[in-house]
């Protein structure tokens, strides 16, 4: 009995021993690390930081590392960790070791000592971002705060994936101040992004200083409030995310004008901020097109001496005139100067060669270099800028347009126009290398439901079809923030997060066993670190008002999350106000028996995101057709031609009909010079209000007793549109008109009862 009584004793003695530990454990549930490390092991116990922490630095390249770690105790634990060239117990030791990649880095951690082991700067520095997110989310405090400084005991061994690993800013449609730049950086550096492009001029206004050409800034840097400002100014009112910042006007003139620049020495403290945090600067100098805020200003650049826009893009510099080629290469001059990168971009898309086409100077400027055409006029500007860059020692980069017209095989290519997948095949295949930054996963200004993170995180960036030698000339990905309808810094980081660390992962990690579900619990525990840094991230939006909702006597409202995430919630007005977390807050269905404006928007904490709105439409029912079909489907006339207008679609007195299961395209997908005619009967299996919903390109638009529910007409390629009605139970004639674009891809239509999941709309509900 004395042994038994012994023996417990002795464990509840282990068991508060280690509960009183000053070197803990962890569990891997504890660890969020993004992007994920090649190789991770987690040990014993733990390493604490405290004041008598050193750091043992023996070379240069291991200081930028070892004073971004003493940076970050300073700030958030209020002491500074000493140097020494010693090893001992209680330090962070840096080694300097031959054969990793650049960027590669051991880590491991134990009870008494830190060890660091890179091949060069960047490896170094990577390796103390991996253990800033090991520390507690505190030390991402910019004051003094109490925390235990411990980080688990691992194993790692790390390396980047691709060379860039990029985040792109638009400071020309909405500019951004230094400290949002530095704090964008810092942001950078914590997921180990190396590479930031800075969109520094564009029609919209011009955003660098230049000495030789005071006017850019002078007067190109400030502009009338434009279309951009107004819908930003117009959701602003329901939505503070789109509030453009005050401080961004300036009187000008008797004007109000929206602007700012920055100086040559603003920049230049904005590289050495980036360059402390191991990232490169790329200047975007936009040309010859996007360059409205210079020939504004320097209307000699022109074709015509004329500034504005064309149809869809602006007028372009003039390529026939040698004075064109003189400004452009002063401003890079001062660029090249400034800027240490080894790249500058120069924009080149979305040029609009129609003034080229009539200009005597550009056409003069083809016959005599024998140039085929505009785009091969492009090229040929686009190679003499290449050689002036080459001369400053730098490299030209530009957009995939680019490519038209040819290309040296020394310029570098960054595909965005996810439509276009000829152009990275052409451009590795002329021996280009290219960064993926495509609209398909990287275009940041897209809405997140519309390019969610899963979605980013799944997208494979080498395109199908690569050889592995064409592979190798992938440098890496970019994600980029255009900045039309992100007019402050807290919508740009709502924009960026956390979509950002699915770039930051696939641009670091291997692409092998890619596993989203737990790459998203990781990021759900880097929220906290990012409520520290002040990030106002998106959480998930409300669902189910995206769409009028019809009553009859009442009808019943669910709100959802896009997905679940810890911590937040829903609330909601139906009086017009802007929910706050004052208002109702959801719990569950409820019940609306007025015509009401619903109004909602998730909370987590004090992050919050974009309004959802609907109203409440009352309507009566629609009576059910004494007919009782025949035969299950509907019946299909085609109709040869071309109609102007869909509505004109009317089936003759002697209209062929065919019986079909469903509607689409059928046997006619790819043809032309056709339209349909669908008619039928609709089973409505209870009374209920019913929602269709279309998706065409060209035009359609479906009616249910003789009443247009979705008008999905115009001339427009592949969209969908729906429309609600309450229909009794019981069968209901339904015809669809569709006319084809010229090449015709989709019609489909789907129905379901409010609120549900919608179904096709085929044999199994209809009739004739």
């Amino acid at each position: 009995m004395k042994r038994k009584t012994l023996f417990l004793a002795m464990a509840v003695m282990a068991v508060l021993s280690a509960c009183t530990s000053p070197n803990p454990s962890f569990g891997k549930e504890d660890i969020s690390l993004v992007p994920k490390p090649l190789h991770f092991e987690l040990g014993e116990a733990s390493f604490r930081f405290t004041e008598a922490t050193k750091l043992v630095v023996r070379e240069e390249s291991q200081k930028k590392a070892a004073n971004y770690l003493n940076g970050l105790f300073s700030a958030a634990a209020g002491f500074s960790l000493e140097t020494s060239a010693a090893d001992s117990d209680n330090t962070v030791v840096f080694n300097t070791v031959a054969g990793l990649k650049k960027g590669a880095y051991t880590l491991n951690v134990n009870p008494d000592k830190i060890s660091i082991e890179a091949s060069d700067e960047g490896g170094f520095f990577y390796a103390v971002q991996t253990l800033r997110q090991l520390l507690p989310v505190e030390i991402e405090s910019a004051d003094k705060v109490e925390a235990e400084w411990l980080v688990p005991s691992v194993s790692i061994n790390d390396e980047p994936r691709f060379r860039w690993r990029g985040m792109h800013m638009d400071f020309s449609r909405h500019f951004f101040k230094m400290d949002e730049v530095k704090a964008f950086l810092d942001y950078m550096a914590l997921y180990k992004m190396n590479t930031y492009h800075m969109h520094l001029t564009d029609d919209q206004g011009w955003r660098m200083e230049i000495k030789k050409y005071p006017l850019l800034t002078q007067k190109g840097a400030w502009r009338i409030p434009n279309n951009q400002d107004t819908v930003c100014i117009n959701r602003a009112v329901d939505n503070e995310l789109y509030e453009i910042d005050p401080s961004n006007y300036k009187e000008i003139d008797g004007k109000r004008k929206y602007g700012g620049f920055y100086t040559q020495d603003e920049i230049r403290e904005i590289i050495a901020y980036a360059d402390e945090r191991n990232i490169t600067v790329i200047p975007e100098i936009d040309m010859p097109g996007h360059f409205k805020s210079a020939i504004d200003n320097y209307p000699y650049l022109s074709c015509n001496e004329d500034s504005g826009w064309d149809t869809v893009f602006t007028y372009p510099a003039c390529l026939g005139k040698e004075t064109t080629y003189g400004f452009m290469k002063d401003i890079l001059s001062e660029v090249a100067e400034i800027f240490p990168s080894e790249y500058i971009h120069i924009g080149g898309d979305e040029v609009n060669i129609r003034s080229w086409e009539k200009c005597p100077h550009c056409q003069k400027a083809i016959k005599e270099n024998g140039l085929a055409d505009e785009h091969e006029l492009q090229s040929y500007f686009n190679r003499d800028i290449e050689r002036f860059l080459k001369s400053k020692g730098k490299k030209l980069l530009g957009w995939d347009e680019i490519v038209e017209g040819g290309l040296t095989k020394d310029a570098t290519v960054m595909w965005w126009r996810g439509w276009r997948p000829e152009a990275p095949k052409k451009a590795v295949e002329n021996g280009n290398e290219l960064v993926i930054t495509t609209t398909d996963a990287y275009y940041f200004d897209y809405l997140n439901e519309g390019n969610p993170l899963e979605k980013i995180y799944n997208y494979e960036p080498v395109p199908k079809g690569f050889t592995d030698q064409e592979a190798g000339k992938v440098l890496g990905i970019q994600a980029n923030l255009w900045s039309e309808w992100i007019p402050n810094f807290k919508r740009l980081q709502y924009q960026a997060f956390p979509r950002m660390l699915a770039v930051a992962e696939n641009a670091w990690a291997s692409n092998e066993d890619k596993n989203f579900d737990a790459f998203n619990a990781r990021v759900r525990r880097q929220y906290d670190r990012l409520d520290v840094l002040g990030v106002h991230y998106y959480i998930p939006a409300v669902e189910g008002l995206d769409r009028e909702i019809l009553m009859v006597d009442s009808a019943s409202v669910q709100l959802n999350l896009a997905y679940p995430l810890d911590g937040v919630d829903v609330y909601y007005s139906l009086d017009g106000s802007l929910p706050t977390r004052s208002s109702i807050k959801y719990t569950g269905p409820f019940t609306v028996k007025d015509t009401v404006k619903i109004m909602a928007r998730a909370y987590k904490g004090e992050i919050f995101n974009d309004l959802k709105s609907t109203r409440v439409v009352r309507t009566e029912y629609r009576e059910a057709s004494q007919t009782i079909p025949q035969s299950r489907g509907l019946k299909r006339y085609v109709v040869a031609g071309k109609f102007k207008d869909v509505e004109n679609l009317v089936p003759g007195a002697n209209a062929k009909w065919q019986k079909v299961d469903s509607v689409d395209l059928a046997e006619f997908k790819g043809k032309a010079n056709f339209n349909m005619v669908f008619e039928g009967y609709f089973n409505a299996e209870e009374d209920g209000v019913y929602e269709f919903e279309t998706r065409s390109d060209g035009g359609d638009l479906l009616y249910i007793d003789g009443q247009l529910v979705v008008d999905n007409g115009g001339w427009h390629g592949p969209r969908k549109r729906y429309g609600k009605v309450a229909l009794r139970k019981g069968w209901h004639p339904v015809r669809i008109k569709y006319r084809p674009s010229d090449q015709p891809r989709v019609i489909k239509v789907w129905y379901g009862v409010q609120g549900a999941e919608l179904l096709p709309l085929d044999s199994g509900v209809t009739g004739f």
